[in-house]
């Protein structure tokens, strides 16, 4: 065999094995195939938030600081807050202290499913239902009518001024103190809007369970979700209602 059939030949094999790189790298270099959408954002699920969000804790008294937590992370006792994994029958959930911290009604305690950088549309969930599911541990019935469950857009110059609230108060903790799991719902057309600047196309907190008011709350919180539809409300689950 002369010396150029042999250099075809190999030239040829050598096109064809690259040929066979090439497809098998177009191959792997495809993106994942997204799950089908359904009726319902989980927000957090077996301790674990959706997509780009991610579980934030903090306090009035820790300088409003913002501190993310990964599954399996604590945050370690302060004089406002203390946070640590726990369990459900085997499902991941977080476990949050509150304490008193002072006399003036000024304590502010948060955990939050949210980002500082990722934003999420809510618009096709804002006529729908928020369900949490929540064990209360400790929660003394007092007069306090301040605490607040939040979505926060990130968007201004104070974030806090972008938010829509629903308002809560500690009786509807304390009914809750000892029943062991109970979800809660939430009807999303409860939540309103304190300033004009939330912007429901860009939330950033997709979730902010907030204390005030200087209680001293224990209580475990698990999977939370938005459902489309209001009426989407399990047969079991307490309803918070608004005026």
């Amino acid at each position: 065999m002369s010396k150029n059939a042999i250099f075809k030949i190999t030239m040829l094999a050598g096109a064809v094995a690259l040929a066979g790189c090439a497809e098998s790298l177009e191959e792997s270099a495809e993106p994942p195939v997204e799950p089908p959408v359904g009726d319902a954002l989980v927000i957090i699920d077996d301790g674990v938030p959706t997509t780009n969000f991610g579980v934030i804790v903090g306090s009035n008294s820790d300088s409003y600081n913002r501190q993310g937590l990964a599954k399996g992370e604590s945050y370690a006792k302060t004089s406002a807050l203390e946070v640590s994994p726990s369990d459900n029958a085997g499902s991941y959930t977080w476990k949050v202290d509150t304490y008193s911290s002072g006399d003036d009604g000024s304590a502010e305690v948060y955990f939050i499913v949210g980002s500082d950088a990722s934003q999420m549309d809510l618009t096709e969930y804002q006529n729908g239902v928020m369900l949490i599911d929540l064990s209360v541990l400790v929660a003394a019935d007092s007069a306090t009518t301040g605490h607040q469950l939040i979505m926060q857009t990130n968007t201004g110059t104070d974030d806090y001024l972008n938010r829509s609230a629903f308002y809560f108060n500690q009786t509807q903790l304390a009914d809750l103190e000892a029943d062991g799991w109970t979800t809660v719902a939430i009807k999303m057309s409860c939540f309103t809007p304190q300033n004009p600047t939330f912007d429901i196309t860009k939330v950033n907190d997709l979730m902010r369970f907030d204390i005030r008011g200087n209680e001293s709350v224990s209580y475990e919180i698990g999977k939370v979700a938005i459902e489309k539809e209001a009426t989407s409300i399990p047969a079991e689950a307490v309803e918070w209602t608004c005026s």
